[in-house]
């Protein structure tokens, strides 16, 4: 019974010291266990005194790559290393790769993307003839063009990260993962623009004498 008392009469100290009332309504009263339900530290969205702009909800650290995501994946985490200069779009021509590998299903999504995208100024063949164009907006050169039909894929996803002339950035729009997609259908269409036009230079020509 001793023992019984002796863990009983602690807990109903603190309960009665709890259930205390004050007069004044501004004071809370004494806290038990205040960190239990007080953070330490400064809540998302308040005020911080410890940061010059007093923003709490502080960016990540530079170069911090999040890992695991169920909608990215490693390669879409990975920062872009090429300067958004004219030296750094010849670098990203030489130097860039596309990692993904060329698959059927790749190659359908890349499509379909190209479809939501791109379709709207460079055309179902990538002539340069899409609807916006059709309506009197800005005219892209076609794919069969001297300026795109041997332009290096990494040249392309340079002028998608960060824009081309008319062309904005789609970085904000389209993963890493799917603008290579996108530019493996590109591709084919420069490779079907090519061959398109090489039967009709052939027949325009002058006949050898």
């Amino acid at each position: 019974m001793k023992k019984l008392l002796s863990y009983i009469v602690p807990f109903a100290f603190v309960a009665l010291a709890a259930s205390c009332h004050y007069t004044d309504t501004t004071k809370p009263g004494h806290e038990y266990m205040p960190d239990m339900y007080r953070s330490p530290s400064y809540e998302t969205y308040s005020s911080n005194p410890n940061f010059p702009d007093s923003i709490t909800a502080r960016h990540p650290v530079k170069g911090t790559i999040a890992r695991g995501s169920a909608v990215y994946s490693d390669l879409d985490r990975l920062p872009y290393a090429y300067e958004n200069t004219p030296e750094g779009y010849e670098k990203a021509g030489i130097e860039l790769k596309n990692p993904i590998p060329l698959t059927t299903e790749n190659l359908a999504e890349g499509k379909r993307l190209y479809f939501n995208f791109c379709q709207a100024c460079h055309g179902e063949t990538g002539m340069g003839d899409g609807p916006v164009v059709q309506r009197n907006g800005p005219v892209p050169p076609a794919y069969s063009s001297e300026a795109l039909k041997n332009l290096p894929e990494g040249k392309m996803f340079h002028s998608i990260q960060y824009g081309k002339n008319m062309m904005g950035s789609h970085a904000a729009q389209l993963t890493v993962s799917q603008r290579w997609k996108i530019i493996q259908y590109v591709q084919t269409l420069q490779i079907d623009a090519t061959a398109s036009v090489a039967p009709a230079n052939e027949t325009n020509a002058a006949p050898k004498q």
